[in-house]
């Protein structure tokens, strides 16, 4: 029997069908390692957007613009905003009149107070006895003594501020007093030259915290405000808001391939509107 091997011919031929196999294979792994980083790119997006208008609203809601003590709305413009935001919530537990207020810690809301940061909304009840004339009081917390002097030896918080209460304006026992901070929202650009949306905190002390970034990065232009008043109308005074309109306009933090191709970022965008209370 004669031994017979493969001819030249047939060697190329094979060479060059294993070629074409590994390149369609090549072609295949590169177009679905493409089509994963984009759809990476593009849920990383969506969560980012998602996230800017989801944490301002749950802020904005709170605010009152239409209180006639001040606007909760500090300073606005379209891309940036500096407002006054709810972070404590407690309840009086004796009748009070001046500079100092005793809560209960045993029921409090959100979190604990800072007086570096925090100032104070106080619900008086007025002595007329009409609830008419009841109204918020704002005031500058300056000291926080623990204790146990609500009634029955119960944890509690004295509270010290600023300027007094006064005796037509007494805070009774069971009266709410919520402490709020001012903060500011608004777009940046960080060293890398991206635009993002971030956040910073008023300190008594210090000023302005450093900015801390929320979402990004963003297009140029990638946040917007619109003020809209009870008519509908945009508004710039900012005792007159009712509506807040907020755009966001997202882009991945990488280039990708792009289905039309070439190489960029992919952009996509939010509208939400807010309605503000005690302002319709």
């Amino acid at each position: 029997m004669s031994k017979r091997g493969f001819t030249l011919v047939e060697l190329l031929i094979a060479l060059v069908l294993m070629s074409m196999v590994s390149a369609a294979i090549y072609q295949l792994l590169v177009s679905n390692q493409r089509i994963y980083r984009q759809q990476t790119q593009r849920v990383e997006l969506n969560d980012n957007i998602r996230s800017a208008v989801a944490i301002l609203p749950s802020e904005f809601r709170e605010l009152n613009a239409a209180d006639p003590l001040g606007s909760d709305i500090v300073l606005m413009s379209d891309s940036a905003m500096t407002y006054k935001v709810m972070r404590n919530l407690y309840v009086s537990c004796a009748n009070s009149v001046g500079t100092e207020v005793l809560v209960d810690t045993t029921r409090f809301g959100l979190r604990g107070l800072d007086v570096a940061t925090d100032s104070l909304l106080i619900f008086a009840d007025s002595t007329s006895g009409s609830g008419r004339d009841d109204r918020w009081v704002h005031v500058n917390l300056t000291k926080i003594e623990t204790g146990n002097n609500c009634p029955g030896g119960a944890p509690s918080f004295k509270l010290s501020f600023f300027p007094a209460v006064l005796v037509t304006d007494s805070v009774l026992a069971g009266s709410p007093i919520r402490g709020f901070e001012v903060v500011e929202v608004r777009s940046y650009t960080d060293a890398n030259d991206a635009l993002w949306l971030g956040g910073r905190r008023w300190n008594k002390n210090t000023g302005w915290s450093s900015i801390q970034p929320f979402v990004g990065p963003l297009e140029a232009g990638g946040l917007r405000f619109t003020y809209y008043d009870a008519n509908d109308a945009v508004t710039a005074n900012v005792a007159q808001v009712a509506r807040i309109a907020i755009t966001v306009i997202g882009r991945t933090a990488e280039p990708v391939q792009l289905s039309g191709g070439g190489i960029g970022y992919l952009v996509d965008s939010l509208v939400t509107h807010v309605a503000l209370r005690n302002n319709r």
